[in-house]
């Protein structure tokens, strides 16, 4: 691949990755209502709905892997980002690899691989944000049921 080409592929991958915060904006309202929703459902229900709590919790704890996720995207993001001004991964890598954020059997990777380590990466974190609305459904259906 040439280095336009490569630079091309890193800004579009940057673009691409930048939208992973939008996903986690929309997960962190999920989780916090989760939050809420595990505080305040035992205090007001006559009986706790432990199931519909149960999937609030799966909901917290999917939010957390979401931003987890959205930490990693939006760094990659920035690497890209970068990458798209410069001229090849020499430096970077020997920087990610001096801060412990790339083994070394890793330096020199093609930026085709580079970006679909990402892509993954963003795929991953969007599948944590589907795990998080269901659970929220799945609660919100059992407590409906159940009342």
């Amino acid at each position: 691949m040439s280095e336009r080409d490569a630079r091309e592929l890193s800004f579009a991958a940057a673009a691409l990755l930048a939208q992973g915060r939008k996903v986690d904006r929309l997960s962190c309202g999920i989780t916090a209502a989760a939050i809420a929703a595990i505080a305040i459902v035992p205090a007001l229900a006559p009986q706790p709905p432990w199931t519909s709590i149960a999937f609030a919790v799966a909901a917290v704890l999917a939010g957390l892997a979401e931003t987890y996720l959205a930490i990693r995207v939006g760094f990659d993001a920035q690497l890209f980002r970068r990458l798209a001004r410069t001229e090849g991964f020499a430096s970077m890598d020997a920087a990610l690899e001096q801060l412990g954020l790339l083994p070394a059997a890793k330096r020199g990777r093609p930026v085709e691989a580079r970006v679909a380590g990402a892509m993954r990466l963003l795929r991953c974190q969007v599948l944590a944000l589907a795990a998080q609305v269901l659970s929220v459904l799945a609660g919100a259906l059992m407590a409906l049921s159940a009342g």
